[in-house]
């Protein structure tokens, strides 16, 4: 199947999910229209499975995407805490100098 073939195939998919035209006016897939090419249906799903799949890993990636920002929030929350306890204690060397 060529691309343009995968192009009307999807245009005809999405026409028939959006309640496209019915009886002599339907397209391929499309309520009251002949039936889509088994071979169409079959690109169409692998393209959703693979869509499916992808979307799959995404999801993965971003959650752990999300548990290392939330590690890295936490460690330069513990630098931020030793970097003020440090200011703190040179804060207070530099006073007891001064008196």
């Amino acid at each position: 199947m060529g691309k343009s073939d995968k192009t009307q195939a999807k245009l005809q998919f999405d026409r028939h999910k959006a309640g496209g035209p019915s009886g002599e006016d339907a397209g391929p897939g499309q309520a009251g229209g002949p039936s889509m090419p088994a071979g169409e249906e079959q690109d169409l799903r692998q393209i959703l499975v693979t869509m499916q799949h992808s979307l799959t890993q995404i999801d993965g990636k971003i959650d752990s995407l999300s548990y290392c920002m939330d590690r890295m929030s936490e460690h330069l929350a513990e630098h931020a805490e030793r970097l003020d306890q440090a200011e703190r204690r040179i804060s207070e060397v530099e006073d007891g100098q001064t008196e």
